[in-house]
């Protein structure tokens, strides 16, 4: 069942929603009975007791009832909820060894390369090669023709364009290395040829083909997803606060696991399941949806069994975990609270073993009720329509003030108050709409047949997402926006790259200008100092010095830069190196 089909909705925003079915009728606890009236009195009388029977179960339950007991012993009580809340155990925040390595003053480039590190690139070049070595065998064609074996460094120069890519946009690739005055963009052709890109593209491949298995429907970017899973959970603890949801990747192509889900703005695409942090949307764990999330030969509902798969590096630690209607249940709740797990979430009144007396109060607006059983608080709270939500940190249906004031008819003014529970729902839910606000921007992928492509750059835009958190979670870090920081990672990683020399088209001009004048536009030149009014011989401190904490002044600057440095040592090094 998709979200869609819910009575009660989680918004984009990770806020309480409803859905337009207010009618809705549970119609999965009923069976259909076949009788066979028959002439004789028997077996009319027969069916008459029969539909007896079926009548009396389906009489609505008392109001009067104290209490609602499930035939498999869940005892729902008015009584005040007895809570013993999980002392979250842990110490957040980026690994110790991890910090030491990046210093004080890490780049972007630094903190990326901490989860997309070198042996990942060397995974996607053996892989690449290997799958171009098998294509070019069984086919001859140009391309396979000019094709050459992919180096590291042209792995980074790739990735370093694709992110340009996401935030110059053109409508085809071609475009990004037209000569058009108009659409020219230099750095595409001084980096690669766009033939090179392109075969890059064709055969960019992360896995053996020959070793995957078949029945795995992600073989081809399982490796990718064990590895950023491993990284992830190895940079970072998360906080306290928790949430399980899921995203929707956009795609159209044929797959049998797309999905259609009419509440996302996607509609149609690959499901993500992700464990994210609450405050900053740092992903810790993501799970690819295929179809095949049920264990076979078990009545584990599959969404206790993703729950189960994601919240595997948080049980036992204190965690408070949260969670929309299409996961929670009572018998789920009652797993993580075993497991040392404190979880708060919405839940679908018709879900197995909930209380269905709370279905019976007639409630006006603003009015609650609550149930409580095994240490979980279940709770109906009618606003516009009815919520329905439980918690195990929550011993009763506390009602608090938000801030925010109602406007009445007439000009009255009123608080607008909310169950506790209901508060700490809607600010613990924003973990992954957060992480999703950073991938909607400017996404690394663009179309392509193959869905695994699609999903693997959707995976690296993931990494870079967490990547921007790590950075802010960094003692000085510059601030900075999304877009300016992959930028920076781009910018980075096209320094000092050994690229190959790409055969160039066309004949070489016979005109060639001498080598000695072919710095006239970029080189750089010394020069002295201008003087002035109070000085003839004017000095300034050099550039390099200082950064070494020596003061020493020099008459000499750089012509183009017009930064002070000594000639010829300091001027070299400023112009060579990076981090002088």
């Amino acid at each position: 069942m998709y979200k869609s089909d819910a009575l009660y909705e989680s918004d984009d925003d990770g806020t309480i929603g409803y859905s337009s079915d207010d009618n809705e009728i549970d119609t999965s606890h009923r069976s259909v009975h076949t009788l066979d009236y028959s002439s004789d009195s028997s077996s009319s009388s027969e069916a008459s007791s029969v539909l007896q029977n079926v009548r009396k179960r389906a009489r609505p339950i008392s109001s009067s009832d104290d209490s609602d007991v499930a035939d498999d012993g869940w005892n729902w009580t008015e009584e005040e909820n007895i809570v013993n809340i999980k002392q979250f155990t842990e110490t957040p925040g980026i690994n110790p060894l991890v910090l030491r390595t990046l210093g004080a003053n890490s780049t972007p480039l630094c903190v990326l390369k901490q989860i997309l590190s070198d042996d990942f690139f060397e995974m996607i070049v053996t892989e690449t090669n290997r799958y171009a070595a098998q294509m070019n065998m069984q086919r001859n064609t140009k391309m396979s023709k000019d094709w050459f074996p992919v180096t590291s460094d042209e792995i980074k120069a790739y990735f370093s364009l694709c992110i340009i890519m996401s935030q110059v946009k053109k409508f085809k690739i071609d475009l990004y290395w037209s000569k058009r005055r108009i659409l020219e963009t230099p750095v595409f052709p001084q980096i690669m040829p766009r033939k090179r890109f392109l075969s890059i593209t064709h055969y960019l491949h992360f896995v053996n083909n020959e070793m995957m298995s078949k029945e795995d429907r992600i073989r081809k970017v399982r490796s990718v997803v064990e590895y950023l899973n491993t990284k992830f959970q190895q940079l970072y603890v998360p906080e306290e606060d928790v949430v399980i949801d899921e995203s929707l990747m956009k795609f159209r192509g044929r797959l049998n696991y797309v999905q259609f889900i009419a509440s996302k703005r996607a509609r149609f695409g690959v499901k993500f399941y992700k464990l994210c942090e609450s405050t900053s949307g740092y992903c810790s764990k993501f799970k690819i949806y295929t179809g095949q999330d049920k264990i076979q030969g078990s009545d584990i509902p599959v969404s206790q069994s993703v729950v189960m798969e994601l919240a595997k590096p948080i049980l036992g630690k204190g965690y408070t975990l949260f969670l929309d209607n299409w996961y929670s249940s009572p018998e789920l709740f009652k797993i993580l609270n075993k497991n040392n797990t404190n979880v708060v979430g919405t839940v679908r009144k018709n879900r197995k073993n909930m209380p269905q007396k709370l279905t019976s109060y007639n409630l006006k607006k603003g009015d609650v009720t609550t149930l409580s059983c095994s240490g979980i608080l279940c709770l109906r709270w009618r606003d516009r329509k009815d919520v329905y939500i439980m918690s195990s940190k929550h011993s009763k249906a506390e009602m608090v003030a938000t801030g925010k004031i109602r406007r009445k008819k007439g000009g009255e003014q009123e608080d607008v108050v909310k169950p506790s529970c209901v508060i700490e729902y809607n600010r613990g839910m924003g973990g992954v709409d957060r992480h999703d606000q950073f991938l909607a921007s400017f996404p690394l992928m663009r179309n392509s047949v193959k869905g695994y492509k699609k999903m693997f750059f959707y995976m690296v835009d993931i990494a870079i997402c967490n990547a921007y958190v790590l950075y802010f979670k960094l003692p000085n870090p510059t601030k900075q926006s999304i877009v300016n920081f992959r930028l920076n990672i781009a910018e980075d990683m096209l320094y000092n790259l050994s690229l190959p020399n790409y055969p160039t088209r066309g004949r070489p001009s016979q005109n060639k200008c001498p080598t000695r004048l072919q710095a006239e536009h970029w080189a750089h030149f010394p020069k002295h100092i201008p003087s002035t009014e109070k000085k003839k011989i004017s000095t300034k401190r050099c550039r390099v010095c200082l950064k070494h904490n020596i003061r020493s002044e020099t008459t000499w600057q750089c012509k183009k830069c017009l930064v002070a440095l000594h000639v010829p040592k300091c001027f070299e090094i400023f112009h060579t190196i990076q981090n002088y």
